[in-house]
């Protein structure tokens, strides 16, 4: 009896499979071969399912870009700007998070300890991974190599500025009168360590002047009291202060790129003046160690396309940033490690002590 049910279950199988066209194929095909086929080939199927990677089809879900700076200002409006054509050229949300504190390093090290599966992403900043490594005696994470970075994706300089009423119209007066007068010349920064304060202190070894430094809680502070006179120069991000140098309110001595900015493009370069003098602020994009390279190369091909599309250009260049894109990650992560020794070679020089 059991022989004939399994016969006969033998055969209502090869019917639904299409086997049976008569009784002469009934003849030549047993259940023995029609199982051993039916095996076979799922026995292929779990095959080729377990050696096809799982981010083949990458990104099948939402992908989170974490801000580490609070929502508004220069970064946060980047990585918007910037999630938002990832999400066209990827064809799923990027969703963005922002996740400040420590002045950056909470949300880095949020996606230094994330799975690195693609889904979650850093916009990274100059002063978390190449500056303040260089003034904190411990730091929570390796700001290079604790991540798989990716590509620089925007440039921006910094900009030197006086009040409008000052008597200094070029870099050149102002070097000389802190040269006259040591000390007499002062400028603001955010507080010690802060891209300003080291920016300003590079300046004073390149033109071996002594400055006074006076240290405010902020850029909006600094600027109201160089616009009243109280503080010689202050040197920062070109968008933190652009409003004021297109208003009239502050007079740009210089940008601390090579080249001239296309946002301010009458304001010459420091290295006109002091040749080979280079400061520049960046954004990237990086992701947890370890993330695998075909993720990798997705993105790092997206962010190429971003960088050439002319209306997100046009959005980053009217506030003083140019939309960039690194030869490849390896160059990235090389350039990082220059940036970090160059900060580092400022910091020592200077003798700026390390902060908590």
């Amino acid at each position: 009896m059991l022989s004939s049910l399994s016969s006969l279950s033998c055969v209502h199988a090869m019917q639904d499979h299409n086997v049976i066209k008569g009784s002469s194929n009934m003849k030549r095909f047993s259940c023995k071969s029609f199982f051993s086929a039916i095996l076979a080939t799922s026995a292929f199927a779990v095959a080729a399912a377990a050696t096809t990677p799982a981010h083949a089809a990458y990104p099948d879900r939402p992908i989170k870009l974490i801000v580490p700076w609070t929502a508004a200002g220069t970064v946060d409006m980047v990585g918007r700007a910037l999630a938002e054509k990832l999400s066209d050229k990827l064809g799923q949300p990027v969703i963005v998070e922002n996740k400040p504190g420590a002045t950056g390093q909470i949300g880095s090290s949020a996606v230094a300890r994330a799975e690195p599966d693609g889904y979650t992403l850093l916009l990274m900043s100059a002063t978390v991974h190449t500056v303040s490594p260089n003034l904190k005696p411990s730091f929570p994470f390796d700001p290079i190599d604790g991540f798989t970075v990716i590509s620089e994706v925007v440039s921006f300089p910094y900009v030197m500025v006086v009040s409008a009423e000052s008597p200094y119209k070029t870099v050149a007066d102002l070097v000389k009168a802190a040269k006259e007068k040591p000390n007499a010349i002062s400028y603001g920064s955010f507080g010690p360590g802060s891209g300003p304060h080291l920016i300003s202190e590079l300046f004073a070894l390149s033109t071996g002047t002594k400055l006074l430094h006076v240290p405010y809680k902020g850029a909006a502070p600094a600027i109201a009291d160089v616009m009243g006179g109280q503080v010689t120069f202050f040197i920062d991000s070109l968008p933190s202060p652009l409003g004021q140098i297109k208003g009239g309110k502050l007079r740009a001595l210089a940008v601390t790129t090579l080249e001239r900015s296309p946002t301010v493009p009458d304001v010459p370069t420091m290295s006109e003046t002091l040749p080979g003098f280079e400061a520049i602020a960046w954004l990237g994009v990086a992701a947890p160690p370890n993330t695998p390279p075909a993720i990798v190369d997705k993105l790092f091909k997206a962010l190429g396309e971003i960088s050439r599309d002319k209306a997100y250009g046009d959005r980053l260049q009217a506030v003083g940033l140019q939309p960039v894109v690194s030869k490849s990650p390896q160059e990235f992560r090389t350039w990082l490690l220059a940036q970090k020794q160059y900060w580092g070679d400022v910091v020592r020089k200077a003798n700026i002590p390390m902060v908590e």
